[in-house]
């Protein structure tokens, strides 16, 4: 049996707000004397940033995709496509496939996944029950900054939640919030996502952090596909040839063009160029990163052909599509 996925109030989150603040609080008290018979109290909270705060604020974060997903059987790579990915395992057994390993992630978990990886059922017999919220890190120039800040605050990319499922409860909040947008949805939505990331590193910081585990071997047949796409995500960025991935895998070209038919219904190639005119959509949703930068950076030959593979996958340029969404934005932050 296939691979289904269900995605619960799923919408895309357009608008792109770069400014969100955490603050820290500061508690003060004052006792004022009598004033015409009375004594009056006077509760002060003064607040103010702090350094994680302040990171995440220059790393420009957006969510922009959230659901969840019941994967039966067979894997379905496209159902992975994301930039990074919060994932919390609902029930059953899953596992984080990165850098050649396969990472062990139990119910009750939350895991940060960065472009490279791909969280898929532990055991492909079995089904399991994830929510996931995909997001960015719009801010290119901090994107190996917020790489590294993230093995530091969990090494296995994954946290247990706390006995009050706070993490699900925050994720659930998010799918209520985008599966009735209304005014002001996306900014709330943004909002409950940076207090999910902030929820994270606390309970990490408070040992909930999985800090010892051992990798699963993976035999040579098992979990091909995931394989595949987690090798593509990975080298985007290079000129990525299908000889490349298949020697990655130690099979041929015709095998990986029979798998990547069998599991997505198209050729690797087009697989590779779909995934990266995926992500150019997201890119450009920040105005301050170059198209020029953007066809580096996702491993096309130059602009020219960029512009020109983009303009038949979405029927107008890059620049086009670029002004759109600036013009929507606007509208949506300024409806007069």
């Amino acid at each position: 049996m296939k691979q289904t996925a269900f995605h619960d109030g799923r919408k895309a989150l357009s608008c792109r707000f770069d400014h969100f603040y955490n603050l820290s609080i500061k508690f003060w008290y004052t006792d004022f004397k009598e004033v015409i018979g009375m004594s009056n109290e006077l509760f002060q909270y003064m607040i103010q940033s702090d350094p994680l705060s302040e990171r995440l604020y220059h790393y420009r974060l957006k969510a922009f995709c959230a659901g969840r997903i019941l994967a039966q059987a067979e894997e379905n790579p496209q159902s992975y496509v994301h930039l990074f990915r919060v994932n919390y395992v609902v029930r059953g057994k899953a596992l984080l496939l990165i850098d050649d390993q396969a990472l062990p992630v139990h119910a009750g978990h939350a895991v940060i996944i960065p472009p490279r990886g791909i969280l898929t059922q532990a055991n492909p017999k079995e089904e399991v029950e994830t929510y996931f919220i995909n997001f960015d890190v719009s801010n290119l120039a901090m994107r190996s900054e917020f790489m590294t800040r993230l093995l530091e605050w969990f090494p296995f990319y994954q946290v247990r939640d706390n006995d009050r499922q706070i993490l699900r409860y925050l994720l659930e909040r998010i799918f209520d919030e985008a599966a009735d947008a209304e005014m002001g949805s996306c900014l709330i939505v943004q909002n409950l996502f940076c207090s999910l990331l902030i929820k994270m590193v606390r309970m990490a910081q408070q040992g909930k952090a999985v800090l010892t585990l051992r990798p699963i071997p993976i035999s040579s047949t098992h979990y091909l596909i995931s394989r595949a796409v987690s090798y593509v995500y990975q080298h985007i960025g290079d000129h990525l040839t299908v000889k490349e991935v298949a020697d990655s895998l130690n099979i041929s070209e015709i095998y990986l063009y029979k798998l990547f038919k069998e599991h997505t219904s198209q050729s690797p190639q087009n697989f590779i160029l779909e995934y990266r005119l995926h992500l150019a959509r997201e890119y450009l949703s920040n105005p301050d990163v170059p198209i020029k930068m953007i066809a580096q950076q996702l491993g096309f030959a130059n602009a020219d052909y960029f512009s020109a593979s983009f303009r038949k996958y979405t029927g107008c340029s890059p620049s086009v599509y670029r002004q759109q969404l600036l013009s929507s934005n606007e509208m949506l932050l300024n409806p007069e």
